[in-house]
Parts: C-alpha cells; structure tokens; sequence
C-alpha cells in the first residue's frame, strides 16, 4: 500500500489519530489500571507467555528501583522485554512500517517521544547516580533499557493503530494490541510472572516549541514525586530554577554544559551577568554576530575570556569560554570552530 492508494477519507483521519495519540504521550491523568492491566496479559499472550502479577508503582524510575532491588534479593527472573515488545513489534514492521508515508508517526513523536521520553529516559540514568548503592546501579540501567514505555511509546502506536482502525491492516497488527492498551499508563517493565508499571506524570509542563519547561518548579513529575526540572528543553539541576535567586555568576562560569550554562545566565538574567561580571568588551565582528568580553574573577591570575555568539536561527546569545590570549574576535572564533584564523572568514568585519 502506497500513499498514493490511499482514499481521501483514510488520509483525512490521520488527523484523527495524530490528535489521539499526542493526546495520551502527554496526559497527566491518572492511569486507566485495569485497561493496562488487560493490556499487559494481551502482550504476554501475543508473546506466547503467561499473565503476569502486575505491580504499580509512582513512576519510571520506581519501576526500575524496585525491579532492581527484587532481583538483588531473589536473584531470580530475567527481563521479557525482547519478547513482549520487540519480536511483537518486529513482527508488526514488517508488514506495515514500509507501506505508507508516516505522517501520524512524524506528528506524535515531535510532540512526545523526542521531547518528553528522552528526557525521562536520561533522568533516570542521573537519579540512579544521586539515589542507588553501587551494587544496585547496574541493575536499575539494565531497567531502564528494558522498559516499555506506555504512554511515551505513542508515536509508533498511534502510526500502526492508525493502519488497523482506517486502512484494514488488522491481521498484520493485532499483536499490538496489547500496547495499545497499556499506553493508558506509564512504563512498564515486563519480567517472567511479574511485570511492574508506573503510573502517568501528573505534570508536564512545556513551552510554545514543545521542549519540557517551567521556570518555576520541575517541568514533569510522576506521583511518587520524582521530578525533571528543565529550561526549554535543556535538563538542569533542581538549584537552577529552584534556588536561581542564589546562583552566582561565579557558578554559571563555573557550569561546563553550553546549553546549562546559557540556561543559567538567562535565568540569571543577561543584562543582569555582565554587569555583575565586570566583563570589558575588547572586540566586536558585526559581520558574525560575535564580541569578545573579558573578566577577571577574585583569586584568578588571568582574564576569563569569552566569545558571546547569536545563533542566527533563533536570535539566542551563547556565551563560549576561550583561552585568555586570544586578542580579538578573530582568534576567538578560529579557536571555537578550531581552525585558522585565516581559514575562518578572511573577509570578517570589526
């Protein structure tokens, strides 16, 4: 089947569905427990294995700490996760992912699964580090890859459900039916006769572009009070939107992540930082958009040098640190895009 095969009807409805789908990646109302519960014994069926004991928890990352701590005491029970979600999946792909353009699947993955799972997916990775002894880390990663992911798995639901429902592909994606229903909840991590799931976030906060944000509190957080703090998109420590009102520009300069540390200056304020630094402009280049500034810092035996840069796409100022003997902007730039000076731009303008 081809988009071309397609009636103007069955094209229509992909609105329909892109529309369904975006809403269920991001609802922050409680779970639908039994429909995902029905969900998980249709995906152990679909995987030829038994239904299992299902147990809740507050959030992806209780999922993966319990798991974790349940297999360290019983050393028992190995992840299923290849046979409920991937062989049902690979099965699935090759009879449908091929046969059409993936306009529902495009629209639902922007809004969900690039902005708000990934996010997810690496903060767990980060609260093992802050929360988990040693012994117990590695299990809790090996959790987080064997998730399935619910609600956040709603792009490619939404494309082959989109097929079962409109197009009449019903034999070639049956097997997920299960998942369906199971994107009524969070993760779930689906083990031998026991198959634990977290319940949705109960806030998601995003700006106009969709990127997890809020510059008061955590932009997303599950029942069990897990949290994800983020500044357009860029995660950040809870003191950065938490306590900003303490941040000093001796911890933004100090802050080594780009996209943190320009996060931190804009909540610091940008007109605010350079008084409060002292920063000397000793360059400009018009044509780039860049100057060079230059800081001394109490107890630093030299200049803090650095090129402010606009992005010319969005109109955003990034502040890159340099090495204090550059002279000029010149030197500046050819040391950030690490070449020549004469092979940057010979025609540049001060």
């Amino acid at each position: 089947m081809s988009i071309e095969k397609l009636t103007q009807a069955q094209i229509d409805r992909m609105v329909e569905y892109r529309d369904k789908w975006i809403a269920i990646g991001l609802s922050t109302v409680p779970a639908d427990r039994p429909m995902a519960e029905r969900g998980v014994g249709l995906a152990y069926s679909a995987a030829g294995l038994p239904a299992p004991r299902v147990v809740w928890c507050g959030s992806p990352f209780g999922n993966a700490v319990t798991r974790a701590i349940v297999c360290k005491v019983l050393k028992n029970g190995d992840s299923v996760r290849a046979s409920v979600c991937d062989n049902v999946w690979d099965s699935v792909e090759a009879s449908v992912m091929a046969s059409v353009g993936a306009s529902v699947w495009d629209n639902v993955w922007d809004s969900v699964m690039h902005s708000v799972r990934a996010s997810v997916w690496d903060n767990v990775g980060d609260s093992v580090c802050d929360s988990v002894e040693a012994s117990v880390m590695a299990s809790v990663c090996d959790s987080v890859r064997d998730s399935g992911y619910g609600q956040h798995d709603a792009g490619w639901l939404a494309f082959n459900e989109y097929f079962h429902d409109v197009c009449g592909l019903t034999e070639q994606t049956k097997k997920l039916a299960g998942l369906w229903l199971i994107a009524r909840a969070g993760w779930f991590l689906p083990h031998a006769n026991i198959c634990w799931i977290s319940e949705r976030h109960n806030v998601l906060e995003r700006d106009d572009r969709g990127r997890l944000h809020c510059d008061s509190g955590p932009a997303l957080t599950y029942p069990d009070g897990w949290s994800i703090y983020s500044w357009h998109g860029v995660r950040v420590r809870p003191a950065v939107i938490e306590n900003r009102e303490k941040t000093t520009v001796a911890d933004i300069l100090a802050e080594k992540n780009t996209e943190v540390r320009r996060a931190m200056r804009n909540l610091y304020g940008n007109d605010r930082f350079m008084r409060d630094a002292g920063a000397q402009e000793i360059g400009v280049s018009k044509n780039h958009g860049a100057r060079l500034l230059a800081l001394r810092l109490d107890g630093d035996p030299v200049d803090i040098r650095m090129v402010e840069l606009t992005c010319p796409s969005t109109g955003s100022k990034y502040l890159e640190r340099v090495p204090p003997d550059c002279a000029d902007v010149l030197q500046a730039l050819s040391w950030r895009f690490r070449v020549k000076p004469s092979e940057y731009n010979p025609k540049w303008e001060t």
